[in-house]
């Protein structure tokens, strides 16, 4: 027998439990509102009785499901797929009991047979669907004869619809073909949409696990490449420097400018390799392993390397780190690349003599990094691209030379993996503002 339920998924017999406690309330209040306010007549006493049944089942059907998911084992999902459709055989014989008393083929709530149909198309095969259709179809047809015939009694609905359609054989017959008809264009639509989902579902979890693994492939090579070209690299800046150091011999004032250009550009190009070597070790690894940190030693050990950068544009740096901040659950190396990348984007992207605070304080249960700097500022429709590989704002393209583009890519990568948050706001002009809030989260204890 096919069943659509995994044990990811025992879900549906929950769900079905929680059906049913709403439609006992909904039972219970409108045999009240038919009694009671207007006054149609039905025998409320049997009616009530089948709500108590339908209770006192609902609660070992609850107790079963439960005990059948603590137990576990290689059974659990068969015992849960019996005790479903125990539970929709039982409904229906309850569904048919409270019929015969309110009215039987008459009442129209005889279409709450279609919904016990779309439940069971919902969850079972084709097979086990129409199984559970000729039960409630020969309930049904049952009901209807021994009502017709005499052999139980038949109570209308005065008040509310013509007392003898029970005695019309014609109506009767076309009543059951009618539920014939309907429950098997329920079960095809219902079978039909959900293969199709399905089908949908599964080719997009295909597609993804396919999209997934070329990435995987992609950043394996890029890293490959990547590292054989900072080797390469190395070489050429560590030669450069031997000539820039006059080790080999004077240079003319031609030379050098040259030497110290290429020097400098080969600088760029390094920083530019390991940005991008550190971006996709990230990519491929995901989960860091995480320790308890404190914040305030990385924040000092970035500060004094910033120093020089901070000297060398004639910038004035405010700093406040909270000495009181608690130890939190992070990467101590990612941590350090965050606040470094942000701290020496705003050093970047600020003129000579301009201002930038640098703050990291406690929100709630929550670090808070604060960096705000006097820069270019940012055009507001492109702020939602700056964490973009290789994006850079257009009004500093130009202006601004030796950017990667792979710095807030980076920290955002790195806040995403602390289940953190980034924000940013920026005017062209006057400079940008970097809000970034990560959880304080410990480790748990052994006990």
């Amino acid at each position: 027998m096919t069943v659509r339920l995994k044990p990811a998924k025992v879900f549906y017999a929950k769900w079905f439990i929680r059906i049913r406690w709403t439609a006992i309330a909904l039972l219970v209040l409108s045999t009240i509102i038919v009694h009671n306010l207007l006054h149609i007549s039905i025998q409320f006493k049997q009616i009530y009785l089948a709500s108590g049944l339908l209770f006192a089942i609902n609660l070992l059907h609850t107790f079963l499901v439960r005990r059948t998911i603590v137990l576990g084992g290689n059974r659990m999902i068969k015992r849960i797929i019996m005790q479903i459709h125990l539970q929709i055989i039982l409904d229906l014989i309850i569904l048919t009991f409270i019929l015969h008393y309110s009215g039987g083929i008459e009442n129209p709530f005889v279409i709450f047979f279609f919904i016990h149909i779309i439940i069971a198309s919902s969850i079972f095969s084709t097979f086990s669907t129409y199984i559970h259709t000729v039960v409630a179809f020969l309930l049904l047809a049952a009901l209807s004869w021994l009502e017709y015939s005499g052999t139980i009694a038949h109570y209308p609905l005065d008040g509310f619809v013509d007392p003898g359609l029970y005695q019309n054989g014609f109506y009767i017959i076309g009543a059951g073909l009618i539920f014939i008809i309907t429950a098997i264009l329920i079960i095809r639509l219902t079978q039909m949409i959900i293969s199709r989902a399905i089908r949908v579902e599964e080719a997009y979890v295909q597609t993804n696990l396919e999209l997934e693994e070329k990435d995987k492939l992609q950043s394996k090579y890029v890293m490959r490449v990547t590292h054989d070209i900072k080797g390469h690299l190395a070489a050429i800046i560590s030669n450069l420097r031997v000539v820039q150091a006059k080790i080999v011999g004077d240079l003319n004032p031609k030379q050098e400018d040259l030497i110290n250009r290429s020097y400098n550009r080969g600088e760029s190009l390094t920083k530019f390799v390991t940005d991008l070597l550190s971006l996709h070790r990230k990519r491929l690894r995901q989960e860091p392993e995480f320790e308890e940190i404190r914040i305030q030693e990385i924040a000092d050990k970035v500060i004094n390397l910033a120093k020089t950068l901070i000297r060398e544009k004639s910038l004035e740096l405010r700093h406040h780190v909270d000495e009181r901040l608690p130890s939190f659950l992070g990467h101590p190396l990612t941590i350090e690349e965050l606040l470094y990348n942000l701290l020496t984007n705003a050093i970047k992207y600020t003129p000579e003599d301009g201002l930038i605070d640098f703050s990291i304080t406690r929100s709630g249960h929550q670090i808070k990094i604060v960096v705000n700097d006097t820069g270019q500022g940012i055009p507001e429709e492109e702020i939602p691209q700056i964490f973009n590989e290789f994006y850079r704002a257009s009004n500093i393209k130009k202006k601004i030379r030796g950017g990667t583009g792979l710095g807030l890519s980076i920290v955002k990568q790195i806040v995403d993996n602390h289940k953190g948050q980034v924000m940013v706001t920026s005017e062209i002009g006057k400079g940008s503002t970097f809000i970034v809030t990560l959880p304080i989260r410990k480790i748990n204890p052994v006990v």
